[in-house]
């Protein structure tokens, strides 16, 4: 399954760049996340909760890795989940453009799954990548702007 797009966000790209590196951002931005741990670097280990239609929501193990980093224009994400109900795997690329008073993210995965999960159906599946994907990028941009903010109303004036 391929899930591509684009999202911008209303800060500068390594702003952008450097949120998308820290795991208490990165679990904000993942609908079901529990938790999220970074356990090296560009690596990082949480919990996740997933439902699928008639499928019952659960916990799912996770497991992220970011790759061919270029800061702060590009990188590769692998991630790979496993629960009672399925799994999930895939890469992604991301690429951060500069836009006036803000960036661009392009994106493009590319997503396995398997287990009783993908017995819902392939057409239910990409509805609920793509809800979730813009779920995740809707929330990151918020806590992108409340970072904005607090950091504005810390700076002496």
């Amino acid at each position: 399954m391929i899930v591509d797009g684009e999202y911008t966000f209303p800060a500068p790209r390594q702003t952008v760049w450097t949120l998308l590196q820290d795991p208490d951002v990165l679990v904000k931005a993942m609908p079901g996340a529990k938790h999220l741990t970074s356990t090296g670097d560009g690596a990082y280990e949480g919990v996740i909760r997933i439902g699928v239609g008639p499928v019952t929501a659960a916990e799912w193990s996770l497991t992220v890795l970011l790759s061919d980093r270029t800061p702060p224009e590009s990188y590769t994400m692998q991630v790979d989940s496993k629960g009672t109900l399925g799994f999930t795997r895939g890469n992604a690329k991301v690429e951060l453009l500069d836009e006036a008073g803000s960036t661009r993210m392009r994106y493009r995965a590319d997503l396995q799954v398997g287990g009783k999960v993908a017995g819902v159906g392939q057409r239910l599946l990409d509805q609920v990548a793509k809800m979730m994907t813009k779920q995740g990028l809707e929330a990151l941009s918020r806590e992108m702007k409340t970072r904005l903010a607090e950091d504005q109303e810390a700076a002496p004036a």
